[in-house]
């Protein structure tokens, strides 16, 4: 009797373990199925590439290729237009004879911006890893001449401000007639600056010009003078007009003093280094400003080469 009873009771509590057994099954494959199907879609959806990374750097890089742009076709309408008026072309012996020529310091400029951000602009839209690698790389070398051209200029101040002055108050000066372009950026930077010439000599530089040297053998009306924005008061009063002759015969005065009565006699590049020194905080901020920028640009295009290299390992 106890033995049947026992038994009773081992076969109750074996069906009743199955029947909780089987009844968790189902709730347990339920369970299963609504966790197990949305990480499937997860994975179908998810991406590992940030749409904001991607149009961010997009579109700063779009800002700057249509700068490129416009530099270029500024470059190449200011050289038609000096071709136009002179019908003859440039004259490029090597590549220091193109530094003068603003339509080619643009050109040059604008090809740079163009080509940088192309490769941005175009990487980050079709998600070229190739296209941004090379954008990165040439960040990184302009970012790093940068750095050691401020570093030289700030380590070196006098070394740096007369080799500026050697360079450029031989070229500028002597092909002030012959371009106009030059010409006129030239007197755009003695009127604002307020400055002569730009190396010490100051006014003096101009005597390195074929029609305003002061040799017996320059026959021009302008012997002797100096460009009219070199000039104190280059207006007519009467006029209103830019009086060309205001620096008339002034590199034969023999005292200083009294041609600083008419004229500006400092150079330009001491000039702008007195306006650069009063204001150092506002030439700080400028340069720290274009660094950020800069960083901000290669640290986007390598966040995005990562965002593409991690999307891709998930195809493979």
């Amino acid at each position: 009797m106890t033995q049947r009873t026992s038994n009773h009771r081992s076969h109750s509590d074996n069906h009743r373990s199955s029947n909780s057994r089987s009844r968790s099954r189902p709730h347990q494959s339920r369970n299963a199925h609504v966790y197990r199907q949305p990480i499937r879609l997860q994975d179908e959806d998810f991406s590992f590439i940030s749409p904001c990374v991607k149009y961010s750097l997009f579109f700063f890089n779009f800002i700057f290729w249509m700068l490129g742009g416009s530099f270029i076709g500024l470059g190449v309408w200011s050289i038609l237009q000096e071709y136009n008026e002179t019908s003859t072309l440039l004259n490029i012996d090597t590549v220091l004879d193109a530094i003068p020529h603003i339509s080619l310091a643009l050109i040059f400029v604008g090809m740079i911006i163009f080509s940088m951000s192309f490769a941005g602009c175009l990487g980050a839209l079709r998600e070229n890893l190739c296209l941004l690698k090379i954008y990165s790389l040439m960040l990184l070398l302009l970012f790093i001449g940068e750095i050691i051209l401020s570093t030289v200029a700030f380590m070196f101040p006098n070394s740096f401000s007369t080799y500026l002055k050697d360079k450029l108050s031989k070229d500028p000066i002597i092909k002030y007639r012959d371009d106009t372009n030059l010409q006129n950026l030239i007197d755009i930077i003695q009127t604002e600056f307020k400055c002569c010439g730009i190396s010490d000599k100051g006014y003096k530089d101009w005597s390195r010009n074929q029609y305003f040297n002061c040799t017996s053998t320059n026959k021009s009306h302008e012997s002797c003078a100096v460009p009219y924005s070199c000039c104190r008061n280059p207006k007519n009063i009467d006029s209103g007009l830019n009086n060309i002759m205001c620096g008339y015969k002034v590199q034969n005065i023999s005292s200083v003093v009294e041609v600083n009565k008419s004229i500006y006699t400092r150079g330009c590049v001491e000039a702008m280094t007195e306006i650069f020194e009063r204001n150092m905080n506002i030439v700080a901020g400028v340069c720290l400003g274009s660094a950020i920028i800069q960083l901000l640009a290669m640290f986007l295009a390598r966040s995005l080469q990562g965002q593409i290299m991690a999307q891709r390992s998930r195809w493979m």
